[in-house]
């Protein structure tokens, strides 16, 4: 069967008639967004992103903020490597403990 182009073709019309039951809802015109190139400065989530990216700017860019930011991380880091080493002094007594009551009974 070869399909073709007809212009001459029209569609015929259906023998049921028109569709019942469909309603035409018109869509209430919404306002446009109170906006600065197109960012909705309403919004709290611009203004989330827009306190984030000034803070990340001022660390990126203050060489004080820098350094403070640097200590505070190297404190930590000690602070957390002592934790560490603290736990594994507590780890291996507790295992020279039950080393030493298998060795005794």
């Amino acid at each position: 069967m070869t399909h073709y182009y007809d212009p001459n073709y029209q569609m015929q019309q259906m023998p049921y008639g028109q569709p019942q039951g469909y309603v035409v809802r018109q869509v209430p015109a919404t306002p446009p967004p109170s906006s600065v190139f197109s960012l909705d400065v309403k919004s709290s989530t611009f203004w989330t992103g827009a306190v984030l990216g000034a803070g990340l700017t001022l660390l990126v860019t203050n060489e004080s903020v820098q350094k403070t930011v640097m200590k505070t991380a190297s404190k930590l880091m000690a602070a957390t490597s002592g934790g560490v080493e603290e736990l594994k002094e507590k780890y291996r007594d507790a295992k020279a403990e039950v080393d030493a009551e298998e060795v005794s009974e």
